[in-house]
């Protein structure tokens, strides 16, 4: 097939990898503007666009891609189907409808469960054992599309929002390429997505990434592991951020000790920290202004003992 790639982010790179290492042809590259950010005010260019640099592939960004001059451009393609994985715009019918075959996306839930933003985080922050990928049809409701076909994914435990990021990028690449290729002898069934049992998954807020040890152990590691390594949860320790980079519960409740007491420090486990039900071991720490570290590393760096107080951002 010849097929109009639509990326950005860094979840669209296998597939994008998988496409062009295959019998079809990528005829263009559309991914989001090149954007200026930190204090140096960098051009920064997408993950896909530096990719599909490194491949010699074509590249077309545009502030509107539902715009008329963006559709005369698509449509002069001729273009069998659109692929779309992690674009960060909404396409128009006007869009949608160009290629021979529909849209499809590449979208990291079993839908119609995780809808949205977020739903790789969300899954992990909300303590799901499981997730997966779907591949559907597309239309101009949000992750509203026909479902070509799902792969069920395992959670493990230790799996924070990066590797489940990199796994579910890598499973949806080998599903994409067995959908386009069912797509093109016409022999794929579709399945009518369930409205009444959607579910939603939000983008993170910035706010979300002040850790609330209030909260119960397990709710709290699970957060950790939602957010990291793209964002850093943050506590404070001695009036400045601590990075809590990885986490994992404790079993002993130390019931009589306050909300962020550091009750133990162990060299092998890490530094346990009473939480409002249960306690959480940190083993992986960013202290504000510095690389992340080891627990080691940071209890022979810090005076830091037993009976010291972390505390939520709204305490200070």
């Amino acid at each position: 097939m010849n097929i109009v790639f639509f990326g950005t982010s860094e979840f669209a790179i296998d597939s994008l990898t998988f496409l062009n290492e295959s019998k079809h042809e990528i005829l263009c590259v559309v991914t989001q503007p090149d954007s200026r950010r930190d204090r140096g005010h960098k051009l920064h260019v997408s993950p896909v666009k530096k990719k599909a640099l490194e491949l010699g592939l074509n590249i077309y960004q545009t502030e509107n891609i539902n715009d008329e001059k963006s559709v005369k451009f698509l449509k002069s393609l001729n273009a069998d189907i659109f692929v779309v994985i992690s674009f960060g715009a909404l396409l128009k019918m006007n869009i949608l409808e160009l290629s021979k075959f529909k849209a499809i996306n590449v979208h990291p839930s079993i839908l119609p469960y995780y809808r949205g933003a977020a739903p790789i985080q969300r899954a992990i922050m909300n303590g799901d054992v499981h997730t997966g990928v779907t591949i559907m049809e597309m239309k101009e409701k949000l992750d509203a599309g026909d479902i070509i076909l799902q792969k069920k994914i395992d959670i493990e435990s230790n799996w924070n929002y990066g590797i489940l990021s990199n796994v579910l990028s890598r499973e949806g690449a080998h599903l994409l390429m067995k959908a386009i290729d069912l797509l093109e002898i016409g022999i794929i069934d579709r399945i009518v997505q369930n409205e009444a049992i959607k579910t939603y998954a939000k983008k993170i807020d910035n706010q979300e990434k002040y850790l609330n040890l209030n909260f119960d152990s397990k709710k709290i590691v699970n957060i950790i592991r939602g957010l990291t390594p793209k964002i850093t949860p943050l506590l404070i320790f001695n009036n400045h951020y601590l990075g809590i980079i990885e986490a994992k519960a404790g079993n002993d409740l130390y019931e009589s000790a306050k909300v962020g007491e550091i009750v133990n420090i162990d060299k092998k486990q890490g530094i346990l920290v009473k939480c409002g039900n249960g306690t959480i071991w940190i083993n992986k720490l960013k202290p504000e202004g510095k690389k992340s570290m080891s627990f080691i590393d940071f209890i022979n760096g810090n005076k830091i003992k037993i009976g010291d107080i972390l505390k939520n951002k709204e305490e200070i």
